[in-house]
């Protein structure tokens, strides 16, 4: 059987041939149900270029790729190269106009600053004019329109001082404000490429899973032979025949020390059966009573239940015996591929008086009853 089926491609054995654990059998060709490893290796050499990049922005440092991919990829590094280089430029043309922002509201502090600094000085030879002034008016020696233009003169300073005093203040905030925006701004810069990276990752573990299953399908591209065995029956036997997923391939009977068996159990009788439990496989080619049988374990059963061709319903049971012939030597009775057998399993549900009177769970024609 193959997991997921395919085509054809070769084919390595007939009927009849000893194949070898290992051996190949037949190459198919996994069509549109298998995995495109390159395309998947392009998939990932694509997102690491994008790593590599996105790394290089979150954590501020200069552009590096890995070697081994500018090797194999340049044209991919190449795209993310200039990816970063368009994006360091659109960060630093940002960068630049806070930057001028911040220039001409720190030059705005200065100015204000100056302007304080002269107003308070004009505001004080005012005063002392104004006061000058009033002396004079009280002796007469100067006109009274003279002394109150020093006094709207020395209000209007006043005035001046008292916008000036908070509007410097606020000119030095926003200078701050320019300033934390850069920073704003490069952090910005910086967080979204880690939002980015974090999705990069994700990206990159599920292609290397992909590509896991890829090898694996690849490797599964080539049927071989899960043990010694002889080819008994071919379903498959043509270049280009379809091959669908789950079916038999072909069928290969062991010739190593251990016979396997595949039986066919009765569904009511399915919930006394387990692996382990031992079993005796009766040849009909060979006189049971003269002969005897094959001692053997159950090594599996089917989980679900399987239809014959009739439609009656089954589980299959693997059972392994210990040797591959009766007697004692494996020439005399040898046992081949194709010969029909019975086989006892014994559950132990049953005393020894009810085995002698009715034995249980006897398989034949591949079916298991109790007779």
């Amino acid at each position: 059987q193959h997991l997921e089926g395919g085509i054809v491609q070769e084919i390595y054995v007939s009927e009849g041939d000893t194949v070898s654990i290992g051996q190949d059998l037949l190459l198919l060709d996994l069509a549109s149900g298998g995995t495109n490893r390159e395309e998947l290796q392009v998939r990932l050499d694509s997102e690491l270029a994008a790593r590599a990049r996105l790394q290089a922005e979150a954590e501020g440092r200069k552009l590096k790729f890995p070697r081994t991919l500018e090797t194999r990829q340049p044209a991919l590094v190449e795209a993310q190269r200039q990816a970063h280089d368009a994006r360091q430029r659109e960060l630093k043309a940002s960068i630049s106009v806070l930057t001028s922002q911040i220039k001409q509201r720190e030059l705005d502090v200065k100015e204000m600053q100056a302007k304080k600094k002269a107003t308070e000085r004009n505001y004080s030879l005012a005063r002392e004019r104004l006061a000058m002034s009033a002396s004079l008016l009280a002796e007469g020696l100067t006109a009274r329109i003279e002394h109150l233009k020093l006094e709207a003169e020395v209000e209007d300073l006043d005035g001046q001082l008292k916008g000036l005093v908070p509007a410097i203040p606020r000119a030095q905030a926003a200078v701050e404000e320019a300033r934390k925006r850069v920073s704003e701004s490069e952090e910005g810069f910086r967080r979204e490429a880690r939002e980015e990276l974090n999705k990069v990752e994700q990206s990159i573990a599920r292609i290397q899973e992909l590509i896991s299953e890829a090898e694996k399908q690849g490797a599964r591209s080539a049927i071989k032979s899960p043990i010694n065995g002889i080819v008994q029956k071919m379903v498959v036997n043509t270049v280009g025949g379809v091959v669908k997923a789950g079916e038999p391939i072909m069928e290969i009977v062991p010739t190593g020390d251990k016979l396997v068996v595949e039986a066919r159990l009765n569904p009511t009788e399915r919930g006394f059966i387990v692996e382990g439990q031992p079993a005796v496989v009766k040849i009909s080619t060979y006189d049971f009573v003269r002969y005897g049988g094959l001692d053997g374990r159950v090594i599996a059963v089917a989980p679900d239940a399987s239809t014959d061709e009739n439609g009656a319903p089954y589980f299959r049971v693997v059972v392994q015996t210990d040797k591959t012939y009766l007697g004692k030597t494996k020439d005399l009775l040898p046992i081949t591929p194709g010969m029909e057998a019975t086989v006892d399993i014994h559950t132990g549900r049953k005393s020894v008086m009810d085995y002698l009177i009715k034995p249980v769970l006897k398989l034949k024609d591949e079916a298991f009853r109790e007779r």
